[in-house]
């Protein structure tokens, strides 16, 4: 299977050096990603743009998708890692959520995936459920962070009644959700109910709207 079309199947890691080079040059000649890679991989990233025009089977064009691509590629390897808060209390939590969840007429469930240092790899809804209920279970709480191999998670859910108060099967589900993180490894941070008029959290409590909580810095 060319190179190229390996891509639409497999993980560009599995791919080899010179494999990489014909899917991203689609090179007639067959020897050119060889040719190319006989200096090694280093000698090429310091290569100019006239001293790859000079290798045989290299088009201009193709040297300057090359060198395009070595420079993108230089630019990630010494790219600043973005400045991600670090999600410590139930405001830092319930800040990404309380837009979309607050003023909701259904219930809904969300999980926030945290790496080590408790900051957001991604927020992803689990369920929706009506008016009063939103039924889940922890297979389905945890799925996202099992799948995107998540240290950490906490979860996230709305009561439209405008009172963050957790009822009885909250107090349950969050026992559930407890005892699943233990035996699957996952840490759970905390687990937030979000109203009209505040934020409950299983760690802090009552907590006041996100609105009236001043922000915090990067961590």
């Amino acid at each position: 299977m060319p190179p190229g079309d390996r891509l639409h199947t497999e993980s560009p890691a599995a791919l080899c050096d010179a494999e990489l080079l014909t899917a991203l040059l689609d090179p007639s000649d067959q020897l050119l990603p060889s040719r190319l890679l006989a200096r090694g991989l280093a000698g090429l990233s310091r290569a100019t743009l006239g001293e790859l025009r000079a290798t045989p089977g290299l088009s201009p064009q193709k040297a300057l998708r090359l060198v395009a691509a070595l420079e993108l590629g230089r630019r990630v390897a010494f790219a600043p890692p973005p400045d991600r808060p670090r999600l410590l209390r139930a405001a830092d939590l319930g800040r990404l959520l309380w837009g979309k969840l607050a003023a909701l007429r259904h219930e809904e469930f969300w999980a926030v995936l945290l790496n080590a240092r408790l900051q957001e790899i991604r927020t992803v809804r689990v369920a929706q459920g009506g008016l009063t209920a939103c039924s889940i279970a922890p297979r389905e709480a945890f799925f996202p962070a099992i799948l995107h191999q998540a240290p950490a998670a906490a979860f996230v859910h709305n009561h439209p009644s405008g009172d963050p108060s957790p009822s009885g099967d909250d107090q349950r589900l969050q026992l559930l959700l407890d005892e699943a993180g233990r035996a699957l490894g996952i840490r759970v941070v905390d687990h937030l109910v979000i109203a009209e008029s505040g934020i409950h959290s299983a760690v802090e409590g009552r907590c006041p709207p996100v609105s009236l909580v001043p922000r915090l810095g990067v961590g």
